[in-house]
């Protein structure tokens, strides 16, 4: 197993993401990605399908994965009743105005057609 830097490590310990990757670039590159999430966070769009019913819900979040465990763990009212979830389809948007207008999309009518001409869904 590879070695991690201290500066993985720590990033590890106050986010809970941890930086995996090439570092034959020394420290400076595991820095600059550690300061790229740390001050660039990122926010997703994501489509979840129901393994119950077969259906999607849409929603944004910073965290994917946490989101989907509280879906999974029924933490979230709608989707209560519908678990468990698998996800199944994501995009990634430097800002949560952007990902949040990119759920909005995909709720409307324009957005449904765009996924479906797309197969997405």
């Amino acid at each position: 197993m590879a070695e991690r830097s201290n500066a993985a490590v720590l990033l590890t310990e106050s986010c809970g993401k941890t930086v995996e990757g090439n570092t034959s670039g020394g420290s400076n590159s595991v820095l600059r990605t550690i300061l790229s999430l740390l001050l660039f966070p990122m926010f997703y769009t994501y489509i979840i399908k129901s393994k119950k019913d077969n259906g999607y819900y849409f929603g944004y979040t910073s965290d994917i994965d946490e989101r989907l465990n509280r879906h999974n763990s029924g933490k979230v009212k709608s989707t209560k009743g519908r678990r468990p979830f698998i996800i199944y389809y994501v995009e990634t948007f430097s800002t949560k105005q952007e990902a949040f207008q990119r759920e909005k999309y995909f709720k409307s009518f324009e957005g449904r057609q765009w996924l479906k001409a797309s197969n997405i869904i």
